[in-house]
Parts: C-alpha cells; structure tokens; sequence
C-alpha cells in the first residue's frame, strides 16, 4: 500500500540535540519547482527540511516513484538528522513497486503457443468464410 505524498509545508519531526537544545523539526521548505501535489510542489530525497539545528535534508523516498529523478518523499521518510515526515497529502498515495516481476520463459513460451493456435483458428476461419 501506498503512503501520502509529502510536499512543501508538511511537517516532519525532530529527535537531535545541539547541546541541550532539541532540534523539535518543522516544515519542508524546498520541492518540484514543476510538480505539484494537492496545489504544493512535491517533496523529494535531498530536499530542505526547516529545524531549529543546522539543516535538515530529507534522507529516503520512494524507490519505485522518482519526482524530477528524485525519488518522491512521503509520510514516514527520513531525515538526515534521524526524523521522520509527519504529514502528507492523504488524496495521493507513493508506493515503493515497479512494474511487477518478468514472466517466466515457461509463461512467455505458452503465450506464444496461444498466439500461434488463434492465429490458424483465423486463417482457417477466413478460409472456410471464403
């Protein structure tokens, strides 16, 4: 299952500390400058998150979807300071699958088979019409 699109202004949170300080996170500040989810531009692996430490970056995203060939960032993705993205557009969903697995040659030889035998049933179909 998918998770929601994360994109400028969602939120994620913070675990570190400088010093005593905790870093708390904050919002995605950059994203797609043309792709745009819910009317905002689309977060992505290597795009700035806003904390209260030095600069955060968004660490992860999907390994099946890729925004401007960045893997697109969603819900639960992580930080380069060890958080997490705590929101995201729940109306679009960013899965981590490709297109699904290669048939076997065993498939492939029986789907040529089933070509080859509807291919004759017409010829002779056309044939016998004739």
């Amino acid at each position: 299952m998918g998770k929601p699109a994360a994109r400028v202004t969602d939120m994620h949170v913070c675990p570190k500390k400088t010093g005593k300080i905790p870093h708390v996170g904050g919002p995605i500040v950059t994203g797609s400058p043309d792709v745009l989810i819910g009317g905002l531009p689309a977060a992505r692996a290597g795009d700035t998150v806003a904390c209260v430490g030095p600069p955060d970056k968004i660490a992860s995203g999907s390994s099946g979807v890729l925004i401007n060939g960045k893997p697109a960032a969603r819900l639960g993705d992580s930080t380069a300071h060890g958080g997490k993205i705590v929101g995201g557009c729940s109306t679009v969903l960013i899965g981590d699958g490709g297109g699904g697995k290669a048939l076997s040659q065993g498939a492939i030889d029986f789907m040529h088979a089933q070509k080859a035998q509807m291919r004759a049933e017409v010829e002779a179909a056309t044939r016998k019409a004739a």
